[in-house]
């Protein structure tokens, strides 16, 4: 995964681990010259049918440390709402972490859909799949900044992602493979896609029950 910095920050947290902020921005184009155009998560979210979003530590793909509950597309950009599961020691970590004020960011994990348009050096995005959300440390001495994985950049980090969340190893492997195959082949992509949001429905529904 790529990674570029985004100056998006929790808004509200609680002593039973709920938490809300903006994880992703529309419009701004970022330090790595991507731009998300309002709406570019739209599809992705409403595939979940209320499905739990993933909450990582810090993209650290073996430290689940929740799930997002609820969301909103609005214009200044995605804001989620989601719950820390306390009892898990990596969350009790970062809920410390975040209350102290040396964890405050949100930091989106997603993929592009189709082809982008590059204007002017600016590759824009009408349409992301969202994999994970994250809370991230933020630097000091810049305000408010994270870090946003940009990208799935192969088969591999699709796998990460899958184990991550208590999926197999062999079926992890199984699924992205398809996965990344359909990113740039017509050929049983509904299949694929449907596979791997069946893996990623069936972790994210674990990680909730906790």
């Amino acid at each position: 995964m790529d990674y570029a910095d985004s100056p998006f920050e929790i808004k509200a947290l609680d002593e039973a681990g709920h938490i809300e902020g903006l994880a992703a921005g529309f419009g701004n184009v970022d330090h790595g010259g991507d731009q998300i155009l309002f709406g570019a998560f739209s599809k992705t979210l409403a595939s979940r049918a209320g499905r739990p979003i993933p909450m990582l530590h810090s993209h650290d793909l073996a430290r689940p440390i929740g799930a997002w509950k609820a969301w909103e597309e609005r214009p200044t950009g995605l804001y989620l709402k989601g719950k820390m599961t306390l009892a898990s020691r990596d969350a009790q970590e970062a809920h410390a972490l975040a209350k102290d004020g040396a964890m405050t960011g949100l930091s989106v994990g997603w993929q592009p859909v189709g082809a982008p348009r590059v204007i002017d050096g600016v590759r824009v995005l009408p349409e992301v799949e969202l994999f994970e959300t994250s809370l991230v440390s933020v630097p000091m001495n810049d305000r408010a900044r994270v870090a946003t994985v940009k990208s799935i950049g192969s088969a591999q980090d699709i796998a990460d992602l899958l184990r991550a969340s208590g999926v197999s190893g062999r079926r992890a492997k199984a699924a992205a493979g398809a996965a990344w195959k359909s990113m740039h082949q017509q050929d049983d992509e509904a299949s694929a896609d449907a596979e791997l949001a069946a893996l990623f429905s069936q972790s994210a529904a674990r990680l909730a029950q906790l």
